[in-house]
């Protein structure tokens, strides 16, 4: 996933208040998802680009069967829409915001705030 972003990029994770800075932060970011939900895909509903930006509405899915931050895997799934707003430089990725809702996820996976 790295790959596809600029070595100065900032990725934003609107709903858990996480700004990454660079490839490594977004990897590590990248992988602390996949430990926790092992299963989790992104799958794109809609997007259109004016100049050098995109926005992409998507629907995320997953099952929490690994850790999250502490929490123990409640072996839940979840089904949550969000967009995305890239800005890209010279075809990778610059800038990423994603916003999505937290409070349905952690009632999806009955999680205390949901």
């Amino acid at each position: 996933m790295a790959s596809f972003f600029t070595n100065d990029c900032v990725f934003e994770d609107m709903a858990v208040g996480v700004v990454n800075r660079g490839k490594e932060e977004v990897k590590d970011f990248a992988n602390a998802t996949l430990a926790a939900y092992p299963d989790f895909a992104m799958v794109r509903k809609s997007s259109f680009g004016a100049g050098s930006w995109l926005a992409t509405e998507w629907v995320m899915t997953g099952t929490h069967t690994g850790d999250l931050e502490g929490i123990p895997p409640t072996g839940k799934s979840f089904s949550v829409r969000g967009v995305s707003i890239s800005q890209f430089y010279r075809g990778k990725i610059r800038r990423h915001t994603d916003y999505w809702n937290l409070s349905s996820l952690l009632q999806q996976l009955r999680l205390p705030g949901g």
